[in-house]
């Protein structure tokens, strides 16, 4: 019975580590993408309408909430943005300033395959991107063997913070 005990505290110490961990990604994230001490009050886009078609166009689907929070300072927005890889979601920031995307990084990644994502190596193909009139990006993201699925979901979430950030 002890050791049942034992473990269950245990389980819930790291769920409540790994929640914490994850706020703290995203508030630096935001701080550091946005150049502020402090992470300014968030707003939201509510999904309809126009916006929401727009967002399901993109993402094939629809977002799997109705409302997305951002963060504004001037001219510079960011977005904490989820999608699922193959199974469990990935969690991204992404900050785009004048129709470009300038900061994009992954603040979780749930999933055993396809982690390569999260590196620079890849999220600099991101970064400076912006879109074409044919709702394409300009500049091409290559895929990566193996993490096929969480490139798509990045190029996705590449382009709706895009075009979330044309809709504020």
């Amino acid at each position: 019975m002890k050791i049942k005990i034992l473990i269950f505290f245990f389980l819930i110490h790291n769920s409540v580590a790994f929640a914490s961990d994850e706020k703290l990604q995203k508030e630096n994230f935001l701080k550091s993408s946005l150049g502020l001490p402090e992470v300014p009050m968030h707003s939201y886009i509510i999904l309809k309408d126009d916006i929401e078609d727009g967002v399901e166009k993109i993402l094939k689907d629809s977002y799997h909430l109705p409302v997305i929070k951002y963060w504004k300072s001037g001219r510079k927005v960011s977005f904490i943005l989820e999608a699922i890889g193959k199974h469990e979601f990935i969690t991204t920031g992404f900050m785009v300033e004048n129709d470009k995307i300038s900061d994009a990084k992954v603040l979780v990644y749930r999933e055993n395959y396809g982690y390569e994502i999260k590196y620079d190596m890849f999220l600099n193909q991101i970064k400076g991107n912006s879109m074409k009139d044919s709702d394409k990006l300009v500049k091409r993201i290559a895929n990566i063997s193996g993490a096929t699925l969480s490139v798509n979901s990045m190029r996705k979430l590449s382009k709706l913070s895009l075009f979330l950030y044309s809709k504020i």
